[in-house]
């Protein structure tokens, strides 16, 4: 299946340990340049509003292995916190934006490399704006959802220190990914891909294909992986050395990867390079027979929540006992800590072992002060009296972890802010969780302080702040809040959308109008503009004229089984039987629990005298709603059409006072 990956890479150096003797051993020495590596590791395989279609195998896999190997000797040995790994669940628009624009930038320094990889889809949408689709982004309105090339690029020029960025895309080329596209077309997000980074510093630039291309991913490659990023992997781990120096360089790098995707796919796909760069730039070490200096003995004494299993260096030491302790014996120098705490998942960060006994207190050692935000964050509490939010301001963070815990709240935040607006985007109605919209207009208020040039986040604040006014009945308070929005962003069509619903509650139905047209303009796949639209003509008892709108809508989101059947109904009240039953039935496949489609046949079959159709279709709506508003109602319908089943007695000519002789 065709996909997208894109990858930038950054790199780092190793420390030295304290050495008692000396040993040989086989081992791949640090990479050369001494510099320091940092990486964002993106891949997302799983797409939660995508259709089928769209959807993609092995892309987490290709981030899961790439990471894997940064972490590797031959990949540079990064320190776990080096390196940021977002995957399918954990890839939401608010994590891929805060690892890019709070904990990259803040990381790495004006000497570093920097190593970015995202596996997934790319794709062109609203006013042929590229963007990165998170797990949680939304074709429909990706302005809303998405993470903009134009973000990632502001980042990469105008926030990032780093000297040095290689930009791998592997990129699947699907021309869209929404419900009305056709992934298997080409894509022409390639040139915004050859476009990404400042021009005054080195930036490498590996491109999976051609333009007019697919890329490939299929389970020959390593098991599953993408042709392009399988290729780049193989090349790392020693395939493309051609020097004989003991490390991969860029340039062979290049010409490995050049050559062999190509014979992979019988020439249907072949890689592109741009940017200025330096092709001696060491990627990947080589193992080779090295002194190797013995540490001193060390042991850790962990205390923590009991029955926590403890990992070091991919190793399982054992878990908490009872007694809240953990006893680890092994050896002074850097290692990677992996905790599984009951209820609070997997953490990862580096710890360094002094020679001889070292204690770690869970709840509070500094070391630990990752931990316990992490733990909070995963309670589901960011906001208000002890929440993670909270925890964050007291924390004092060691040095090595102000980033990270910065990109964690961040991420939060922006995930309890994006909640609100891709509720709008996905919602067919307009449901009013006042909560929910106050809450994320205190999330974004607060993300503020950490992003102040970020007007996006205005705008959407603006947004969740105008939803609580609908909620509130308070319409004209709303459309001045919905109209400074637009004045941050005349692009946010959410906010258009709004307005148009905020107006109509006002009764200004022309300009509400003129605001779903516009929010159905700027966002040509967003089914809500065309569905409010129909409302409107509805509620005019236009019912003719809200059949296109209706029709429009449920091309948009087939999944949305409230525009389905609103216009089945139309069609039933139209006298279009055929178009009616054909709906129905379509209706009833997608989703056989939704007891209104019933009730709607019910009354076609009714009017029509097909009383048995009429019973069964009723009695099925009973099944499934017994206690609706309308039940009571549906009952009577169902026992007429029963009463109209039964044969009635033949006529006679005897009159009543006749008697039998």
């Amino acid at each position: 299946m065709p996909r997208l990956a894109v990858a930038l890479l950054f790199v780092l150096t190793l420390g030295a340990q304290t050495a008692r003797d000396l040993k040989l051993e086989r081992v791949a020495p640090p990479l050369p340049d001494k510099k320091a590596r940092w990486a964002i590791v993106v891949g997302v395989s799983s797409y939660k509003y995508a259709p089928p279609a769209a959807q993609l195998r092995y892309a987490h896999r290709d981030a899961e292995e790439f990471a894997k190997l940064l972490r590797s000797t031959e990949g540079g040995a990064f320190p776990s916190d080096h390196v940021r790994v977002l995957t399918d669940g954990t890839a939401t628009v608010g994590a891929i934006r805060a690892a890019l624009h709070n904990w990259l930038p803040k990381s790495a320094g004006p000497n570093d490399v920097v190593y970015i990889f995202f596996a997934g889809h790319a794709v062109v949408a609203e006013r042929n704006e590229t963007y990165f689709v998170a797990n949680d982004s939304d074709p429909q309105n990706l302005h809303a959802t998405g993470v903009s090339f134009r973000e990632v690029n502001d980042t990469l020029t105008n926030k990032l220190r780093a000297a040095t960025v290689v930009l791998f895309a592997d990129a699947c080329h699907a021309g869209g990914i929404g419900w009305t596209s056709d992934p298997s077309q080409p894509s022409t997000a390639q040139p915004s891909l050859e476009a990404l980074g400042a021009r005054d510093r080195a930036v490498i630039k590996l491109l999976a294909s051609r333009p007019s291309e697919r890329s490939f991913e299929d389970e020959r490659w390593g098991g599953g992986h993408g042709v392009f990023t399988y290729s780049v992997l193989t090349a790392l781990r020693g395939a493309a050395e051609r020097e004989k120096d003991g490390f991969v360089r860029v340039s062979e790098l290049i010409n490995y990867v050049s050559r062999v995707v190509p014979e992979q796919t019988d020439s249907k796909q072949n890689p592109r390079v741009a940017g200025n760069f330096e092709g001696s730039l060491p990627m990947a070490s080589l193992p080779a027979e090295l002194r190797k200096e013995e540490p001193a003995a060390a042991s850790a004494l962990v205390l923590g929540k009991p029955a926590t299993a403890v990992y070091f260096d991919n190793e399982y030491r054992g878990a908490i006992r009872q007694s809240g302790e953990l006893m680890i014996n092994s050896v002074a120098g850097a290692h990677a800590l992996s905790l599984d705490s009951p209820g609070q998942g997997t953490f990862d960060q580096p710890l360094t072992l002094r020679p001889g006994q070292n204690i770690f207190d869970m709840q509070k050692a500094p070391e630990f002060a990752l931990f316990r935000l992490q733990s909070a964050l995963r309670s589901g509490t960011v906001l208000g009296p002890n929440g993670a939010l909270e925890i964050y301001k007291t924390e004092r963070f060691p040095s090595s972890q102000v980033a990270a815990a910065e990109a964690m709240i961040v991420s939060a935040l922006e995930d309890i802010g994006q909640e609100c607006v891709s509720d709008y985007v996905q919602s067919t109605i307009n449901t009013l969780k006042r909560s929910m919209f106050l809450q994320a207009v205190q999330a974004y208020n607060t993300l503020k302080s950490f992003r102040p040039a970020d007007t996006s986040i205005e705008a959407k604040s603006l947004f969740c702040q105008a939803r609580a006014q609908i909620a509130s009945g308070e319409f004209s308070q709303a459309v001045e809040t919905l109209n400074r929005s637009l004045t941050v962003d005349p692009q946010f069509a959410c906010s258009y959308n709004a307005l148009g619903v905020a107006l109509s509650r006002l009764d200004r139905a022309k300009e509400a109008r003129s605001a779903f047209e516009t929010a159905g303009k700027l966002t040509p796949a967003w089914a809500l503009p065309p569905l409010q639209i129909a409302q409107q003509l509805i509620a005019a008892n236009d019912l003719s004229g809200a059949v296109p709108y209706l029709e429009q809508a449920a091309r948009l989101n087939p999944r949305a089984i409230g525009i389905h059947w609103s216009l089945a109904r139309l069609y039933r009240l139209l006298g279009r039987g055929q178009d009616f039953v054909q709906l129905a039935n379509t209706t009833i496949a997608i989703d056989p629990n939704y007891a209104p489609i019933y009730s709607e046949l019910g009354q076609y079959y009714e009017a029509a005298r097909e009383f048995a159709k009429a019973a069964q279709a009723y009695d099925s709506y009973l099944l499934l709603a017994p206690n609706f508003v309308d039940s009571a109602d549906i009952r009577k319908r169902a026992q007429r059409s029963r009463v109209a089943l039964e044969p009635r007695a033949a006529p006679t000519l005897r009159r009543d006072g006749d008697k039998k002789r």
